[in-house]
């Protein structure tokens, strides 16, 4: 879950250089201050991103909401949770706490801030509580807080009919935990109160419950996703036209 910044840097660091519209900022290759620049041409595009439409005809995937297909967390001897087409909101608001940017070498690392972001899902639970192997399934909402997202990104460059372009590697994502601030179940072992205090105690007091689970799963979606995007972008371009000299 959080999606938002990676969209963002991909764009700007990979492709605004080529082809984009006049909308996205541009930096040149020997600019005094890479990181700033493209720090700054990502808040000025920012707004455009919950949508997806840059502007000029150009759309690219909206990050309001950024949708996964499942996932699930917990274990099969207590409690196991999966959770099916999640749409999580609040992607686009993020904050780049810190970028270092080597535009020559291909190497881009950014610190992400996520102030705030929710996961809208339907749940499928068991439980094992005194012996008793208990289901239930509903309509899921958390709220998570704090959240930081660390993304090194790095590129190759090689020559194609004789053009220099560039090929990304692998983006190895990784999620420093937040807070599961809030949390709605719906339908909870048929609205026994007992049950549904002691899940949701599991849940958000227990954070390496949820995080353990759900982050590794939530970086191998977004780096498959994200890896993806950032090769088709520079796929019909070159090192010199997304990094000009002027």
């Amino acid at each position: 879950m959080k999606l938002f910044v990676i969209l963002t840097i991909l764009y700007l660091i990979i492709g605004a250089f080529a082809g984009l519209p006049p909308t996205v900022p541009r930096c040149r290759r020997d600019h005094p201050n890479m990181s700033q620049c493209i720090v700054n041409a990502i808040e000025v595009l920012q707004p455009r991103f919950a949508s997806g439409d840059l502007g000029g005809g150009w759309i690219v995937p909206k990050l309001e909401p950024f949708h996964i297909k499942e996932l699930s967390y917990g274990d099969d001897g207590g409690l196991k949770v999966h959770l099916r087409g999640l749409n999580i909101y609040g992607t686009s608001k993020f904050k780049i706490d810190k970028l270092r940017a080597n535009a020559q070498e291909l190497k881009f690392d950014a610190l992400v801030g996520l102030p705030t972001f929710e996961i809208h899902a339907k749940y499928r639970m068991e439980f094992n509580f005194l012996g008793a192997r208990l289901k239930s399934n509903g309509d899921y909402f958390a709220e998570h807080t704090g959240a930081k997202l660390i993304m090194p990104l790095r590129g190759r460059r090689f020559v194609q009919n004789g053009i220099e372009k560039i090929r990304f590697d692998p983006i190895a994502i990784k999620f420093d935990r937040g807070t599961v601030t809030k949390l709605r179940i719906s339908n909870l072992f048929g609205g026994n109160k007992a049950l549904e205090e002691i899940v949701h105690s599991l849940i958000i007091s227990n954070p390496d419950f949820v995080y353990k689970s759900v982050y590794p799963q939530l970086e191998s979606e977004l780096s498959k996703v994200f890896t993806d995007i950032a090769n088709k972008i520079v796929e019909t371009t070159t090192f010199d036209e997304m990094f000009p000299l002027q």
